[in-house]
């Protein structure tokens, strides 16, 4: 199997189909960028030392306090429904992480949750 087609079935583990779609329209827009990503992502949750999970509660955290992180942000909140963590968990992340980052991003954060939610069908 190639390298590029392990990265790509390690970013389906990590974040499912709707994970390797965001990363494929990465790489058209910008290769090089795409690669760096996929390779990461590959690199940093194939270690078994934390479970996914863990993983992905911590990614939520640090992208929820740096702020204008939409993007990634969304990415991470389908890796994390994909990883196991439920809705109600994200948004606990989200509420625990407010009186910390500030309520502008914990809202932002709100937001993109939401959209990611209706889009698995989660809510309406």
């Amino acid at each position: 199997m190639s390298t590029q087609t392990e990265e790509m079935k390690s970013l389906e583990n990590l974040s499912g189909k709707k994970g390797v779609s965001i990363m494929k329209n990465l790489k058209e827009v910008f290769p090089d960028l795409g690669d760096l990503a996929t390779k990461l992502h590959k690199e940093l949750y194939e270690r078994d030392v934390l479970d996914l999970k863990q993983q992905e509660i911590i990614t939520l955290s640090i992208l929820i306090a740096q702020g204008n992180t939409e993007s990634a942000l969304k990415f991470h909140i389908n890796a994390a429904l994909h990883a196991g963590l439920t809705k109600e968990e994200i948004f606990e992340i989200i509420l625990h992480a407010a009186p910390y980052t500030g309520f502008p991003r914990a809202i932002n954060a709100v937001y993109s949750a939401h959209e990611i939610f209706v889009e698995n069908g989660l809510v309406e």
